[in-house]
């Protein structure tokens, strides 16, 4: 609170014409006008020339701002929010008391009539960003204005550059069809970690230094008892010794019960559960999207003609055939499948959630290993999770749940509707600065809700988890969506605040000790080129489409055919039907795609940025 009360004195400032010695400062950089005096005063015999520089109002002006967000069906005029912005900025928000989200066929009509609020948040909306500029019905915001007063964001964008690209107006390099959302979490963190079971790897003869593991603190309340019972940390493992685990967890009866009913894991399809622990080992992961060097050939290509594949099938397939990994029996859905079979403790390795063991009381995530063995088979089981094990090669990658920050479409972009003047863009845009890049406090005040009302901390403020308030419990006047006006804008990291929480009151799990130690930037996988309109351009992108379209029927059966056959043991020698296939792969069309798009100049090369660098907000 006394951050925004200091906050609230400097704008009495600003509004009140401020006199100042001169000053170098351009006025263009804060987008403020100014008027200068001169006058001469004299002192004994020398004469000095002084200069006065009166900055002008920049709310000054009287606005009315009309704004639509999503879920906003239950807005109350009056509110604590609209009345301190309007206060502060000299508006009259008009918020529209409309689900832009759900309500498909309102936004719709809305959009035929022509009449769009100022600013709109639109998810649910019939027409994507690019067609609302195109039929006249929104504005373009250019750079400058970013860079001018919403300097928060442009920063964000300087630290990853492939922003700039996002949410372009077609045929310009510095004009935008609106703000693009930021969300750090996503492209922070992989979704999947290796989870092996720790009384049958001790009973095989491989120990781990327990004092560099940590142990997970149940969030849920009630099962304190598990607290001893799973460790996080980063093993080790090389592939020769991932093999022998594999082995002996399947013939060494690591579970003591005399018979022969364990195995080592299970193989399943690869997916955003299986980097980790399946094809990262080999360099690459599930994602069709993401471009590789072929260390063989050179060229620049998908996972499916990609040489480490080669060597992952048969790695697969070697295992399949000795029984050390199985397959699902492929009757029902493999989330089904696997939640079943895992839930016997009959395997010791696991394709494992990030975090879905704490939550214990989840009617979806109770069912996944290894809670489900927890909670329905053995209380006394202990585990370890985290990265694992190394490749051939002693590699290991994943991917980040999405490639970057960023997105585009209407689920992603906050528009300007096209009557919007020059100005009234400046005051939008200050709004949000203030709002979002001033200071964490007044971030969490508006994103979340005031303090003490919509929430609290559970202890330490910014190291603690937040403790949200039932709309039921609030009072009328704080009820409703507590995001009119940030929306869903940004979304900045919590990888500080869950490394003090891990740190300072023991919360560990596979994320907090991924971001203590940096394991995300060690191991997340940069493709050489990734496939997505952004990336690659309107044009190149509509062509690849296009091609894709031409040639998938030539090329998917044979892209099956070989890993069918791979898993059902039905080749012999991989290098040699490694061959063949690769030459029918490029003849059905993948010689095509390589000459016209993935090896074209203007397909620019994958560059992260700063993505990892930044794990709290910048203030």
């Amino acid at each position: 609170m006394k951050k925004l009360i200091c906050f609230l004195l400097a704008t009495v400032l600003i509004l009140s014409f401020a006199a100042c010695t001169k000053t170098e400062q351009n006025p263009n950089e804060t987008g403020s006008k100014t008027t200068s005096s001169t006058g001469t005063t004299t002192k004994g015999t020398t004469l000095e020339t002084t200069t006065t520089v009166v900055e002008e109002n920049p709310f000054e002006e009287f606005m009315e701002i009309s704004w639509i967000t999503q879920l906003n069906t239950d807005w109350q005029d009056g509110r604590w929010d609209e009345l301190e912005l309007e206060e502060m900025f000299n508006v009259d928000l008009q918020v529209w008391a409309r689900d832009s989200l759900n309500d498909k066929e309102g936004m719709a009509a809305l959009v035929a009539s022509g009449d769009v609020p100022d600013f709109m948040f639109m998810p649910g909306g019939p027409r994507q960003p690019a067609d609302m500029l195109k039929e006249g019905l929104t504005r373009s915001i250019p750079l400058s204005f970013f860079q001018k007063y919403l300097p928060g964001y442009y920063e964000l964008l300087q630290k990853m550059p492939i922003g700039f690209k996002y949410n372009l107006v077609e045929g310009t390099t510095d004009e935008y069809l609106g703000i693009t959302h930021i969300g750090f979490a996503s492209a922070q963190y992989f979704y999947d970690a290796t989870i092996i079971n720790l009384d049958w790897l001790e009973a095989i003869g491989y120990e781990m230094d327990m004092s560099q593991l940590k142990p997970v603190k149940m969030i849920t309340e009630g099962f304190d008892q598990f607290n001893d019972n799973l460790f996080v940390g980063e093993g080790n493992f090389t592939f020769e010794e991932f093999n022998d685990i594999l082995r002996k967890f399947t013939e060494d009866d690591p579970d003591g019960n005399g018979e022969d009913d364990t195995y080592g894991m299970m193989y399943l399809p690869e997916s955003a559960w299986t980097n980790m622990t399946q094809e990262g080992l080999f360099g690459f992961v599930y994602d069709l999207n993401y471009l590789y060097e072929d260390p063989i050939t050179g060229d620049i290509v998908p996972k499916v003609a990609y040489t480490p594949y080669r060597d992952y099938l048969a790695w697969i397939s070697d295992n399949l055939n000795k029984g050390y990994i199985r397959r699902l029996p492929g009757q029902a859905g493999w989330v089904a499948e696997y939640q079943q079979l895992s839930s016997t403790n009959k395997m010791g390795i696991f394709q494992g959630h990030r975090d879905g063991y704490l939550q214990l009381t989840n009617d979806i995530y109770r069912n996944y290993p290894p809670q489900n063995i927890l909670l329905g088979v053995d209380e006394n089981a202990r585990f370890v999770m985290g990265p694992m094990f190394r490749g051939p090669e002693g590699k290991l990658v994943d991917m980040t749940y999405s490639i970057d920050t960023f997105g585009v479409g209407l689920s992603r972009t906050e528009m300007i509707g096209a009557q919007v003047s020059d100005a009234k863009l400046e005051r939008i845009l200050r709004m949000l600065q203030y709002m979002i890049y001033t200071e964490e406090d007044i971030f969490y005040r508006y994103h979340y809700g005031i303090e003490g009302i919509h929430w609290k901390w559970a202890g330490e403020p910014y190291k603690s988890t937040m403790i949200i308030t039932p709309q039921a419990d609030l009072e009328p006047q704080y009820r409703g969506n507590v995001r009119p006006f940030t929306c869903w804008l940004m979304q900045w990291p919590t990888a500080q605040r869950e490394i003090d929480a891990a740190v300072n009151d023991g919360y560990w799990s596979v994320p907090a000790y991924m971001y203590a130690n940096n394991l995300y930037e060690k191991y997340a996988l940069d493709p050489v080129k990734y496939i997505s309109q952004i990336y690659m351009g309107d044009e190149l992108y509509k062509k690849y489409t296009e091609l894709k379209a031409e040639l998938d029927p030539q090329m998917n059966p044979i892209i099956n055919d070989f890993k069918n056959r791979a898993l059902n043991g039905q080749i012999a020698d991989f290098n040699s039907e490694w061959s063949q296939y690769i030459d029918q792969l490029y003849d059905a069309g993948l010689q095509k795609l390589i000459d016209e798009v993935y090896s074209v100049e203007e397909y620019e090369f994958f560059e992260r940025g700063e993505v990892f660098k930044i794990m709290a907000p910048l203030y």
